[in-house]
């Protein structure tokens, strides 16, 4: 049975990574549990809600092999309220699990016995991992995640896809990631300069929850290697690893909806525009449906809200254009979304007609564009 020494601070950060991972709302006890188990002087931690599978390990001194599960969220506050540096862990006859602080306290916690509980699935091969730079990876899923729809009608759309490439021209590999609610879309991509064996396209559409858990454990380390199969999409970093299960659907033909002409196009300070965005926000009460007027002319960007039921706002900012001037209504939520997620100073925007896209780009957002569809100025 279970008998460990393991430091406190390596286990709760452990802990903490598998708490979003936990279904709290199933009706399987099993999976309301982490599972913990012992192998080669190292404590492992895994969890499940059937969709992401998650299991790290830290390094403990093992007296006895042992495995069971038990509330993951119990044992968290438990520890995190001990003072002392290092923790013993020895489970009992019942599957529960004792920890004891000394002589004067020691916890015991109920679980229950790891036969039924889901066990991870073995890895692909090492060389069909493919393995970037983690701040690559998180300025993807950063740049794309908060536009994957909420819609449960929109299978395909919930998650985002994944896509690995070769450029036809530079031969360079190209990660792209694209995601869209309906209304709009963003796509962002990296060009690397590393070897992988890729004779076509691959594409998978990964969980909007997967992608953000990926994106947390990319903080803690310097690499994310991915593979896929036609179910689950495989993913480690350092002792972290994850087995996420595959949107089965068919994403869009985003290609198709981004414009390749620029008839109306200017250039605005992003972090002004922002601002004026932000507070002309708070007057427009539906925190979903933020519509604002856009009027464009020689130098000028006239931004007004379009529903005036608790007050108005309207402000003027300056941008480059010296076209004809023009009208457009956009959700301002989307749009500030689009730009936060920027580095760039300044941003182009370009509107062509009432039936295209809007799209924002800039010089230091490589391989980045943001797609806004209009709205109709008659909800004016």
């Amino acid at each position: 049975m279970l008998k460990a020494l393991v430091e406190k601070e390596k286990l709760l950060f452990a802990l903490s990574k598998a708490q979003p991972i936990v279904d709290k709302k199933t009706i399987m006890q099993i999976i309301n549990n982490i599972y913990l188990y012992t192998k080669d002087q190292r404590l492992f931690i895994e969890a499940t809600d059937l969709e992401i599978f998650f299991r790290t390990s830290i390094p403990a001194q093992i007296t006895e092999d042992g495995e069971l599960t038990i509330s993951g969220r119990k044992l968290y506050e438990i520890i995190k309220e001990i003072p002392q540096e290092n923790i013993n862990l020895e489970e009992l006859e019942n599957h529960w699990i004792k920890i004891h602080v000394s002589e004067k306290a020691e916890y015991t916690i109920a679980g229950t016995s790891a036969d039924e509980f889901p066990k991870f699935a073995n890895f692909p091969d090492d060389s069909e991992f493919l393995t970037v730079p983690s701040i690559i990876f998180k300025d993807l899923i950063d740049k794309t995640i908060f536009s994957v729809s909420f819609d449960e009608r929109k299978y395909a759309l919930s998650g985002i896809l994944l896509e690995t490439f070769k450029d036809e021209e530079t031969d360079k590999l190209i990660i792209r990631m694209v995601s869209s609610d309906g209304h709009r879309l963003n796509l962002a991509q990296k060009e690397l300069d590393i070897e992988y064996p890729l004779s076509k396209k691959k594409s998978v559409i990964i969980l909007r929850k997967g992608a953000n858990e990926i994106r947390k454990v990319s903080d803690y380390s310097e690499e994310i290697s991915f593979a896929s199969d036609k179910k689950f999409f495989y993913v480690k970093a350092q002792e972290n690893q994850f087995i996420i299960r595959l949107i089965d659907g068919s994403f869009p033909n985003y290609e198709a909806i981004i414009p390749k002409a620029k008839i109306r196009s200017f250039t605005f300070d992003r972090k002004t525009l922002i601002s004026a965005l932000k507070r002309i926000s708070i007057l427009i009460p539906d925190p979903s449906y933020k519509g604002i007027k856009i009027s464009i002319g020689p130098n000028r960007m006239h931004i007004e809200s379009m529903e005036k039921k608790i007050g108005e706002a309207q402000e003027t900012i300056d941008i480059s254009y010296s076209g004809e001037p023009f009208e457009l209504a956009l959700n301002a939520r989307y749009l500030i979304e689009a730009l936060q997620v920027m580095k760039s100073e300044e941003v182009e925007f370009t509107f062509n007609d009432e039936d295209s896209p809007c799209t924002v780009i800039g010089d230091e957002d490589p391989g980045f564009i943001g797609l806004i569809m209009p709205m109709s100025l008659e909800d004016e």
